[in-house]
Order: structure tokens, then C-alpha cells, then sequence
């Protein structure tokens, strides 16, 4: 039934690997072996070799927690306890996943963490190039969970959300008054994304704004919604390589690109070829363009297209428009 929905077996099998990553990374998950069952059903319905890229970050994930434990209890480790030089305030877990076998993360920007966060992970990375020899670690900061206590005049609360709540609160502690633009600046975060996260701690009652776009520190305020954490502790992705958990509904959108973005990425490729040939023959009909692109471009992209799935992205760009379809020929628009 889902196949039919679907359509293909591909686009299942892509839209499962979106969302087990998703669930991955987002959930920090101490059992897969639930997941691990599920998958193993899937395969004797699909196959491995369409499954195989789940069984990969499946593996990323039990390897990762294996590196996370041997890091801080190897006593050559400049993660263990047993080392004299080892002054971290805090752990951190990182989930390291294969790159190409997972799908596209949603990482347009990299928060600058605040610094104390930066050396925690800076020491993992050199613990883990110290283990594994050549190899090093490429984090991605706008994904993980962090987890917080923030000590108030009268109690201690617990948080357990993104690292981009975490660094917009440390900075209050900094400074009590802050103005998205020179808070937006000072993490590298667009202002949007900011203001965005920024009513996560308006709805604890922890920040209000005093004018517009204009925020400040309120140690009595009163929460607006309910207050979840959990654990002790910092988790990231390191990339080789991380993932978003928040406690509000814009938080727990996905982290990674969805099946369909993904499709349409790769479609993306072929539009320089469309322009080219439209540019040249001025208009052409679906099929001639679609013949065109196998001859010249799939080959050399390693991208395959239907004819149904560049009718779809010939038509968005018609929406968008930078093409005119006319008398069944697309050209471009003028």
C-alpha cells in the first residue's frame, strides 16, 4: 500500500532513509534495536541493496556510541578522567556518520558556539584524530542537542534543546539587552532564523521583548508553556561527522532534507543544460528536451530523470517564471 502511494520502490525506500535519519539524529537514540529490527523486515521486502545506505548510518550510530565510550575511558585519552590535563566542564557525545551515505543536512549557516563549547569540541577532535590516526572530524554546530541547567535567583531549570537556544541564552548571561541584528551578528545566524528561536525562551518567560527586535533577560518571568529536559550532557554530530532537538513545534522539524528536496537538488543539476539548449533552439517540447538530457547530460551527471519528473520541474519553473510553456514548447523566459 505505501509502495502504491509512493509510487516507485526508489522514492519509499528514499523517503524511509530520510526519516530514520531524521529519527537518528534528532532523538540521540540509545537502543536501534528496534530500528535495526525494522530495517531487516524492509529487506526481505526491498532487497539490500536499495537498504544498504540505511544499514550504513544504522552502523554509524552503534560505532559512534562505541568511539564516545572508548574516548573517555581509554586512560591515554585526553578525554579521561585518569588525565591530569583534562579540565572539561562538561562531555560531549558525538554521532559521526559516513557522508554519503546519509541524506542532505538542512545546515545553510554555522552558529559560532560560544567559546567554552568550541574547546569541548575542539578536544574531542584531537582525542579522536589521536584514535583513528589520519582522520579528523568536520562538525556541523547548528546540529545537536545541548543540556542546560540555567541557575535563577530562586531555582535551577533544565533545559534540553538545539545549540542555537543554548548560544542565544549564554550571550544573556553576557549582556541582559540584545537587538536581533547585533545578536544575528554575533552568532553568524540569519535574523529570521533568530527571531524564530528566540520565542522558544519568550515562551519560558525568560525573555521579552522590551522594544522592537529588541530583547532583555528576565530572571522571574513566568512561563507560557511547559518546561521538559532530561539527561546531563552535550551531543553533537561530527561529520567524517549532528542533528536538532528542540521543545517547540519549529524545533522539531526535520534535520535532514526531505525525500522530494533531495530529488529536486539533484534535478537542479540539469537546468544549466535547459537554458543552454533553450537558449540556442529558443523552444523545445517535453520529449525532445528529455531525449536531449539523456544523451548529454545524465551520463555525465550520473542523475537519472523521467519524463514525468522533468515535466514536474520544467513546470515549477514555469511557476517561477523563468520558462514559458506555449503551444506545447517550453522557452525561456525573456
Amino acid at each position: 500500500m505505501l509502495v502504491d502511494i509512493y509510487g516507485t520502490r526508489e522514492l519509499f525506500v528514499n523517503e524511509y532513509r530520510a526519516l530514520l535519519a531524521d529519527r537518528l539524529l534528532t532523538q540521540f537514540m540509545d537502543n536501534i534495536g528496534d530500528e535495526i529490527r525494522y530495517l531487516e523486515l524492509l529487506k526481505l521486502r526491498f532487497g539490500d541493496s536499495l537498504l544498504h545506505s540505511c544499514s550504513v548510518m544504522l552502523k554509524d550510530v552503534y560505532d559512534s556510541k562505541r568511539i564516545n565510550h572508548h574516548l573517555y575511558s581509554d586512560p591515554t585519552s585526553n578525554l579521561s578522567s585518569n588525565n591530569l590535563n583534562n579540565k572539561l566542564e562538561f562531555p560531549v557525545r558525538a554521532i559521526i556518520v559516513s557522508n554519503q551515505f546519509w541524506p542532505n543536512f538542512k545546515d545553510n549557516f554555522n552558529v559560532e558556539l560560544p567559546s567554552v563549547i568550541q574547546k569541548h569540541l575542539d578536544n574531542y577532535t584531537k582525542a579522536f584524530e589521536s584514535f583513528k590516526g589520519n582522520r579528523t572530524l568536520n562538525w556541523k554546530p547548528n546540529l545537536g542537542i545541548i543540556n542546560i541547567d540555567l541557575v535563577l535567583k530562586d531555582k535551577t531549570l533544565n533545559f534540553t534543546v538545539s545549540p542555537i537556544h543554548a548560544t542565544i541564552i549564554w550571550h544573556f548571561q553576557e549582556q541582559e539587552e540584545w537587538t536581533i541584528n547585533d545578536l544575528s551578528i554575533k552568532m553568524r545566524v540569519p535574523a529570521t532564523t533568530l527571531r524564530r528561536r528566540i520565542g522558544f525562551w519568550q515562551n519560558q518567560g525568560l525573555l521579552r521583548e522590551k522594544s522592537f527586535d529588541t530583547f532583555i533577560f528576565v530572571e522571574d518571568g513566568i512561563p507560557t508553556t511547559s518546561i521538559s529536559g532530561k539527561g546531563n550532557r552535550t551531543s553533537f554530530v561530527g561529520r567524517n561527522s549532528e542533528f536538532v532537538y528542540g521543545d517547540d513545534d519549529d524545533e522539531m522539524e526535520s534535520a535532514v532534507a526531505s525525500a522530494q528536496d533531495q530529488r529536486e537538488e539533484e534535478l537542479q543539476v540539469f537546468w544549466s543544460y535547459i537554458v543552454g539548449m533553450l537558449t540556442n533552439l529558443d523552444s523545445l517540447p517535453l520529449d525532445r528536451i528529455h531525449q536531449m538530457l539523456k544523451m548529454f547530460a545524465t551520463q555525465g551527471t550520473g542523475v537519472d530523470c523521467s519524463l514525468t519528473q522533468l515535466r514536474l520541474f520544467l513546470d515549477e519553473k514555469v511557476k517561477q517564471h523563468l520558462l514559458i510553456f506555449t503551444g506545447g514548447r517550453y522557452k525561456l523566459s525573456k
